[in-house]
């Protein structure tokens, strides 16, 4: 059976009507501008942007296009790719999402429980604003699994790397267990 392709949808100057854009250094992902949430690809579709403004920002729903051009305007001024917050927030939620990966969790855990501790702790212990921090990490399901692959893909890549560039040797040893079970023990 044939597997469905998937399908990327591409951004439309026409959802800004719905307070969405796509803010360099998010990979083409439509933010909302008044929350300033990013959403999958799947989301980029109008009747899903449409019912989040009515949901999320009822009192948002009648403004002209003029006010979220203003609004992008801001939001692109205060997110720029390269400034340390966000820097600071992708390495946070890379290093998490190896920890999740390490302790063999489902990848929810980030969302539903490291967020709110890490939450606490900003609060009740540094005095902080949590959500101006917390907001810059992003921990969603989806985001510590690309994150994990990508890291995945990098550790691959980076041993192929090494062992092109190096001289090794192989030892291959088998014997045979009690029970006619074969062994095969390989040295490097």
């Amino acid at each position: 059976m044939a597997q469905a392709s998937k399908k990327c949808r591409q951004y439309s100057s026409e959802y800004l009507r719905f307070g969405f854009a796509v803010i360099p250094g998010t990979e083409q992902l439509p933010v909302c501008l008044l929350c300033e949430r990013v959403f999958s690809n799947e989301t980029m579709k109008p009747s899903r942007m449409k019912r989040h403004l009515k949901r999320r920002h009822p009192n948002m729903s009648n403004k002209e296009v003029s006010h979220y051009r203003a609004l992008r305007e801001k939001v692109m001024k205060k997110r720029t790719p390269n400034s340390k917050a966000d820097r600071d927030g992708l390495a946070a939620s890379y290093r998490i999402s190896m920890l999740i990966a390490k302790a063999g969790k489902p990848h929810t855990i980030g969302e539903k429980l490291m967020m709110p501790a890490i939450a606490e702790v900003l609060e009740t212990v540094l005095q902080q604003n949590a959500h101006d921090v917390t907001r810059k990490i992003s921990l969603s399901n989806v985001t510590v699994q690309r994150r994990i692959d990508a890291m995945t893909k990098n550790t691959e890549e980076t041993l192929w790397c090494m062992l092109r560039e190096r001289e090794f040797s192989l030892q291959l040893d088998e014997s045979t267990l009690p029970g006619n079970e074969s062994l095969l023990v390989a040295y490097a």
